[in-house]
């Protein structure tokens, strides 16, 4: 005689499965969003800082040739990377509101995001957010996910 499991128990089942499969599409890499065959140098008024893991997140507000404001979506590195730089919250965060500029390899299909790994503030200085991504013309890197 074969037993039937309730209905409530496979439904608990069948989502316990969905949830244990989320985190596998939680990181993304690299490749797949940015293009790592250009460089942008982008100039705007930094608007928001998420300094969280796994990557840090911020929006600059840039003005194009038509003058058309359009807020850039930038990526750097894990926190811990990136205070391993020297970089701190407080460099970025104290300059929300201010004019800086981000060098970045630019997202694809003409998304206003980048992987950022510097940026160059108000006041002058450079600041490191992530690696260097950019290959140029030569074989695409393999993909390391910000393991450095």
């Amino acid at each position: 005689m074969k037993r039937k499991l309730p209905p409530s128990i496979i439904s608990l089942l069948a989502l316990s499965l969905t949830l244990l499969t989320v985190p596998a599409f939680a990181h993304h890499g690299f490749q797949y969003e940015f293009d790592g065959t250009k460089v942008i140098n982008t100039t705007g008024v930094l608007t928001t800082v998420d300094w969280e893991n796994p990557h840090i997140y911020f929006n600059v507000d840039v003005r194009d040739a038509q003058g058309k404001v359009g807020t850039w979506r930038f990526e750097g590195s894990s926190v811990s990377l990136v205070q391993r730089t020297g970089t701190k919250r407080a460099d970025l965060v104290g300059n929300i509101g201010k004019t800086i500029t981000v060098t970045a390899c630019p997202g694809k299909a003409g998304a206003l995001k980048g992987a950022a790994w510097t940026v160059t503030l108000a006041d002058g200085r450079e600041v490191s957010v992530g690696r260097n991504r950019y290959y140029g013309d030569g074989p695409k890197p393999q993909d390391d996910k910000d393991e450095n």
